[in-house]
């Protein structure tokens, strides 16, 4: 399905995320003494305002260059009151999918999921109970994600 350009994800400096890589590598189990420069610099450059914790354990659930493309696309996405459910379909298909853009997709599937199972609804259905133990459909995910936990 093709999606609306409001839908897409933005073009990304790869210069800049593999400059906020590093820096968040470097940040990621930092002490305090020795993060200042390079927390002010991350901030700085991905015009946000986080502290060392924000970077505590990032290394433990996925890489650097992925959760930085994640920090800068949430500057991006913003709730769709028009987003229908063919397209959180294919925002569902798109995560799942792991492409070179799932950051984005997923990102925009939090914004716009009134579910508060959230990111489960995706990776880990078996513990989201209107479905029961079983594999849903990208419709079925799409559909709880749009209506919430009614």
């Amino acid at each position: 399905m093709e999606l609306r350009p409001e839908l897409l994800p933005p073009a990304l400096d790869e210069a800049l995320i593999a400059r906020l890589a590093k820096l968040a590598d470097r940040l990621d189990g930092a002490r305090p003494e020795q993060a200042e420069e390079d927390l002010a610099e991350f901030n700085r450059l991905a015009g946000t305002s986080m502290t060392l914790v924000n970077f505590q354990g990032i290394y433990k659930a996925e890489n650097h260059d992925n959760w930085v493309r994640r920090i800068i696309y949430k500057r991006f996405v913003r709730p769709d009151p028009d987003l229908s459910q063919a397209e959180m379909a294919e925002v569902v298909s798109r995560v799942m999918a792991c492409r070179e853009d799932h950051e984005f997709f997923l990102e925009l599937f939090l914004v716009n999921c009134k579910h508060p199972s959230g990111s489960d609804l995706i990776f880990w259905p078996s513990l989201v109970p209107q479905f029961s133990k079983r594999q849903p459909t990208v419709a079925q995910i799409a559909d709880l994600a749009m209506r919430g936990s009614d």
